[in-house]
């Protein structure tokens, strides 16, 4: 009977040694502004931050992100998925969802610096209105997306990275990206947009700090080799696993 669990354990290791984990930067990052005069036209391509939620002069934000999955093999099976921002201003404690953008968009030379409500839109920025500033609007204003969220999560106090995932649905967006790489468009983050001076500031991929960047990790199995069978198994875990049964079969009862 105790050899049960390490026949398992043996299992689990050839599992894990299967798959392989990748961490990624952002390629293109960016925030998108509406609700007060002009601000349509407004945007923060190269800044430092991402800004989400609403400020108390009612300028409403929302972030849009993107990773290059190309470190990821063709054929790969995703796992696990997990998006992590991390916050370094908050003025309220409220949920935040990610969802899947179906459309593609740019990051130009807008840089806002430290300040929340954005600058006027360089030629190729994204903005409220536009994929790429100034001739290629959205078909919806703010962002065309899967309504359904890929994911949310709550985000509390500043000074700390805030992670989504993983989800099915999140697992499901990097897997078709990974099989169909041009659509791959990112996702936008849209956080409350009920109030008032509920803002939220996130570090972007631009930020001086390279630690508190955006990052993506994906757990996947990577594709098998011709001649193999569907599961690749180093020669390690494979004398792990054999060993498990020697253990089990002495174990038996007469």
């Amino acid at each position: 009977m105790k050899a049960v669990p390490a026949l398992v354990v043996a299992w689990a290791a050839v599992s894990a040694a299967h798959a392989d984990v990748v961490t990624l930067n952002p390629v293109q990052d960016t925030s998108i502004y509406s609700g007060t005069a002009a601000s349509a036209g407004l945007s923060d391509g190269t800044g430092d931050y991402l800004w989400l939620s609403v400020t108390a002069e009612g300028l409403n934000r929302r972030a849009l992100v993107k990773f290059d999955l190309t470190a990821v093999p063709a054929g790969a099976v995703v796992r696990e998925v997990r998006v992590s921002l991390y916050q370094s201003r908050s003025r309220e404690n409220h949920s935040v969802s990610i969802h899947r953008l179906t459309r593609g968009w740019g990051e130009s030379s807008s840089n806002a610096g430290g300040a929340g409500t954005g600058v006027p839109a360089a030629p190729g920025d994204a903005t409220w209105v536009s994929t790429f500033h100034p001739n290629l609007p959205w078909t919806v204003p703010g962002g065309d997306f899967v309504a359904a969220a890929s994911a949310s999560t709550f985000v509390a106090f500043p000074g700390e990275f805030y992670t989504w995932g993983t989800t099915p649905a999140l697992v499901g967006d990097v897997q078709a990206w990974i099989d169909q790489p041009s659509a791959n468009h990112g996702w936008i983050l849209i956080g409350s947009e009920a109030g008032l001076q509920n803002a939220k500031r996130f570090e972007s991929r631009n930020n001086a700090t390279a630690s508190t960047r955006p990052r993506l990790q994906v757990i996947y199995d990577p594709p098998a080799l011709a001649g193999e069978g569907d599961i690749p198994v180093p020669p390690w875990a494979l004398i792990v696993l054999a060993g498990a049964m020697a253990i089990r079969m002495v174990s038996r009862p007469a």
